[in-house]
């Protein structure tokens, strides 16, 4: 836990603080973001809606300060302490309006702020688990050698059998969808062209091309570690696409966020 869970603790005490100055204001009517105490809320909430959008630029900023633990953190403790806060700045009225609409755009970001903050520090160690020490690079380098020699190897074989195992090598498990992406459903590639060139070549043993082991059995384990790389290769496209697609939805949300909460501070002393 980040520092002893420190952004938990100001979290902690600022609820706290909220709730019981909540409990014992008694203002004149019922209460609601009028009154001395919900503009103080208001301006708390204000305050850190900037400061946690503000942090979370710095975080993307090549080189930016401090670990991502402590972003983690800042984004999940200080966002639940900022829903407390707007909710008792609301005093629990809710109506069809902009204010609302700042209120709902704010949940939202914060929920997804908090996904955000735990894809980025879960996802990251995944891609280097399943590149095991390679990286995007040397495994489409890895990747293109072992097409090269499966090509090779197919050629003492005959014409059909060197058509399919062209084909598995032009085999990428077809395309890359949003289904795969959010459900994690990697590709079988022993179902499709892979599969396909492989069982024909032990069909080759001792069948129709009178193949010997010692002939089918190195390409088909170039085939074989193919697809696993393939794999390997999507499965690293799916966390990137994961984080991307969750950027593609916050930030967006961010930036309407500000500008909502730009039009409810104006109708608030606009009108007044």
């Amino acid at each position: 836990m980040w520092k002893d869970a420190y952004y938990g603790k100001v979290a902690l005490i600022l609820s706290v603080a909220a709730i019981f100055f909540y409990l014992i204001d008694h203002p004149s009517g019922v209460p609601n973001g009028g009154s001395w105490l919900g503009y103080t809320y208001g301006t708390v909430g204000f305050g850190l809606i900037g400061w946690l959008a503000w942090f979370g630029i710095r975080r993307r900023r090549y080189g930016g300060q401090g670990p991502l633990e402590g972003w983690m953190s800042a984004h999940v403790y200080l966002g639940i302490a900022l829903i407390v806060v707007a909710t008792l700045h609301t005093g629990f009225r809710f109506h069809w309006n902009v204010h609302t609409l700042a209120y709902v755009l704010m949940a939202i970001v914060i929920v997804s702020g908090i996904f955000g903050a735990y894809t980025f520090l879960r996802y990251p160690a995944m891609m280097t688990a399943n590149r095991a020490g390679s990286t995007l690079k040397t495994m489409s380098a890895e990747l293109a050698g072992l097409d090269q020699s499966c090509r090779d190897l197919a050629l003492t074989f005959d014409d059909e059998t060197a058509a399919l195992v062209v084909a598995a090598t032009q085999d990428f498990g077809g395309r890359f969808t949003f289904r795969e992406i959010f459900l994690g459903r990697s590709v079988n590639l022993v179902e499709g062209a892979t599969g396909g060139a492989i069982a024909r070549l032990r069909d080759q043993v001792g069948g129709v091309g009178n193949a010997q082991p010692a002939e089918v059995l190195p390409l088909v384990q170039n085939l074989t570690k193919r697809a696993t790389v393939v794999v390997k290769m999507r499965r690293d496209w799916r966390y990137r696409a994961q984080m991307l697609l969750w950027r593609a939805i916050h930030v967006p949300l961010t930036i309407a966020l500000v500008l909502a909460l730009t039009i409810h501070v104006f109708a608030v002393f606009y009108y007044r």
